[in-house]
């Protein structure tokens, strides 16, 4: 007796193994799909936590790196600059004497250790700042440090593998560069440059703004990135500001907005719609829309929901 049940209890782990092999970034249907033909929902600032309730300075998100991560995000922006020393690089928005959120070192000792716990996962890291004087030698020792660089994928290939390729090559971590300097910096091929590869749409907004798709000149770019979020100018410790965030409205900005600018510019531009980078990922819904956007099912709804609701001019007539 104990001889079968240890047998059926292998058998059951396999299954478990096996299911879970199936799935990447939580669904089995986002499998067979090039990395570049899925959306995501990434978090502008994605360090810059704030309270919802008692802010002691301004931010843009209202939850930390991992929470974010175990929420579903599976992009982050991490605005880098130049630390205390010569390889100390910081993340700060909009400077570091509004939000400091630490070094890049700890931020990423932190997605290292979610990506060890979650192999069916692929994630996107955007190094953000043109012109940043973050040291390239400070940026590339952060990841190799961390060990992160072993999960990265070494170059741009050709053409984006599948969720299921990245995963199963463990090559689950995307890394994209807007500095052109710190991405020629890496002789390993892990920091992809925007430049060529990386369509970052207008934005971000002011209150009141229209949502727009611009530029209109793509070239080789494959990814899309789409700024969804709007700022506003504030001034703190006595300095003015044209990029604060704007907390405001939240319900709107990530409900309805949300999949209206995301559809507007999947039909003005000729790729995909890959990454929605929001503030206050938490507030509203970005997770149904971009269940729409990947065709996948959405919970608690069945086939009825989809069906048109129409007016019922005359309730004593039979119904059609």
């Amino acid at each position: 007796m104990s001889q079968l049940v240890g047998i059926v209890l292998a058998l059951c782990l396999v299954f478990q193994v096996s299911a879970a092999a199936t799935l990447c970034n939580g669904h089995a249907e986002l499998c067979s799909r090039p990395f570049n033909e899925v959306t995501f929902y990434s978090t502008h600032a994605s360090f810059a936590q704030t309270s919802p309730t008692k802010p002691s300075k301004p931010g843009t998100q209202y939850k930390s790196i991992s929470d974010q991560l175990n929420d579903g995000v599976r992009g982050l922006h991490l605005n880098i600059q130049q630390g205390d020393t010569a390889t100390e690089v910081v993340l700060c928005y909009p400077d570091c004497d509004v939000n400091n959120g630490g070094t890049l070192q700890t931020t990423l000792k932190t997605v290292k250790t979610w990506l060890d716990a979650n192999t069916n996962d692929v994630l996107t890291i955007f190094l953000e700042g043109v012109g940043t004087d973050a040291s390239p030698a400070g940026v590339i020792k952060a990841f190799t440090d961390t060990g992160l660089d072993e999960y990265a994928l070494k170059g741009k290939p050709s053409s984006w593998p599948t969720l299921s390729s990245l995963i199963a090559d463990d090559t689950r971590l995307v890394v994209f560069v807007e500095e052109p300097s710190i991405a020629a910096a890496n002789t390993q091929g892990y920091f992809i440059p925007y430049a060529g590869n990386v369509l970052k749409l207008d934005g971000p907004f002011k209150y009141g703004a229209e949502w727009t798709c611009g530029p209109w000149n793509r070239t080789t770019e494959s990814i899309m990135l789409i700024p969804h979020f709007i700022v506003q100018t504030a001034t703190y410790n006595g300095k003015t500001y044209g990029n604060m965030p704007y907390p405001f409205n939240l319900g709107t900005t990530n409900g309805y907005q949300y999949e209206w600018h995301a559809v507007l510019c999947r039909g003005g531009q000729s790729i995909w719609i890959n990454f929605m980078e929001v503030d206050f990922y938490d507030q509203g819904d970005v997770k149904t829309p971009t269940l729409k956007l990947n065709a996948l099912p959405i919970p608690n709804y069945s086939v009825n929901d989809y069906y048109p609701t129409f007016f019922d001019a005359d309730p004593d007539l039979p119904d059609l």
